[in-house]
């Protein structure tokens, strides 16, 4: 009887031993050049100086009103995130509020298993929708 070989295995055998583990190449560090950094490196600062002396003052500046541009736009970033939690609340409120006093409203009207299930489908949503976002890290 002919067998064929396993496509999937490999066909040398192996003999059970293992050599000596493989040292892990350590990563570079990232050089200045890698880094999303305002400053330049010493030494390129250096270089401009024996270059043209009067633009490293230049340079100075111009990283000064980056790190304020920097600072500003952060800024401006955490109000607006802060801005768009606070509506999201407000309206998961009114939401709340809205489908509640709808459902007590059908319910006084005579329907009350209707309007219990208007009110509990709007809160059974906003506890998904709160889960939901808890669950992403928000």
């Amino acid at each position: 009887m002919v067998t064929q070989a396993n496509p999937k295995k490999p066909s040398v055998r192996s003999t059970g031993t293992r050599g000596a583990p493989r040292k892990r190449a350590s990563k570079p560090s990232p050089t200045e050049q890698d880094v999303d950094s305002p400053f330049l490196p010493v030494e390129q600062l250096e270089g401009l100086r024996k270059i043209k002396p009067d633009a490293v003052d230049w340079v100075m500046q111009q990283t000064q009103i980056e790190a304020e541009h920097r600072r500003a736009e952060t800024a401006r970033v955490n109000d607006l995130i802060f801005i768009e939690h606070m509506l999201a609340q407000v309206s998961a409120l009114l939401i709340g509020v809205a489908g509640i006093l709808g459902g007590s409203w059908v319910a006084v009207r005579g329907q009350p298993w209707v309007g219990f299930a208007i009110a509990a489908t709007v809160v059974a949503g906003l506890v998904v929708a709160h889960a939901a976002g808890k669950k992403k890290g928000r």
